[in-house]
């Protein structure tokens, strides 16, 4: 599942590929959850919340990485609370949600997700201005409060000390990862409380050379997440 750098996505947004999608979720999931994911793409048509793929090649891109991130692809509510639920059950216990940080967060569809599903505060970094700006547009037709979008880049911009889960939807290549996670090691004594990082769709294995790895699960539609703790 790992996606090449740039990589138009764009397609995701076409009627054909739509309905694949929406018949692949009735074989995989049964009519009680396709019908539930529909209702939410319905409810966020009605609220004229954005969450549509983009090709991000013309975008406006900050810092010296531009040419160096991955396609840009919304996570579903569904999705982020499985994922969360299954970390969960990885480490044993209930995670401290206090502070959700999604790096290469697009058009804030996992922050918005993640302040549904109990995180007190939600964070989204990212890279392309374009995004930034409708994630802004998103939060704001959802009347969230404790939910930020952040124009930046990640190897810059400074993973909170009060954060407690860290989402990566394989947002860039390798390179960035090592400069994004060894900003991040130096601080760890400095952290407040346990900081786990979810991995979707892994492009690259650096993560396990300074984290401690928990788990890897691969879900029916073929996704992938893997676990750590810093």
């Amino acid at each position: 599942m790992a996606t090449d750098t740039n990589a138009d996505m764009s397609h995701q947004n076409g009627i054909v590929y739509q309905f694949g999608e929406f018949v692949d979720s009735l074989q995989k999931n049964g009519l009680f959850s396709t019908a539930r994911k529909v209702g939410q793409r319905l409810y966020y048509k009605y609220k004229r919340v954005d969450f549509s793929t983009q090709n991000i090649y013309d975008l406006t891109r900050v810092g010296n990485y531009e040419n160096h991130g991955t396609a840009f692809v919304s996570t579903s509510k569904d999705f982020l609370k499985r994922v969360v639920d299954d970390l969960e059950k990885s480490i044993k216990k209930p995670l401290v949600k206090e502070l959700f940080v999604d790096y290469g967060s697009g058009k804030g569809s996992a922050i918005i997700h993640a302040r549904d599903i109990g995180f007190k505060e939600a964070i989204g970094v990212e890279f392309a201005l374009e995004l930034h700006e409708i994630a802004e547009s998103n939060i704001e037709k959802m009347n969230l409060k404790g939910v930020q979008s952040v124009y930046a880049d990640a190897t810059t911009y400074p993973l909170p000390l009060d954060a407690s889960v860290v989402y990566l939807f394989n947002p860039f290549d390798e390179i960035v990862m090592g400069k994004f996670i060894e900003n991040i090691v130096k601080e760890k004594e400095n952290f407040k409380g346990d900081v786990y990082f979810i991995y979707k769709n892994a492009s690259c294995d650096i993560l396990k050379k300074y984290l401690e790895f928990i788990d890897e699960i691969t879900y029916p539609s073929g996704s992938t997440a893997q676990f750590y703790k810093l």
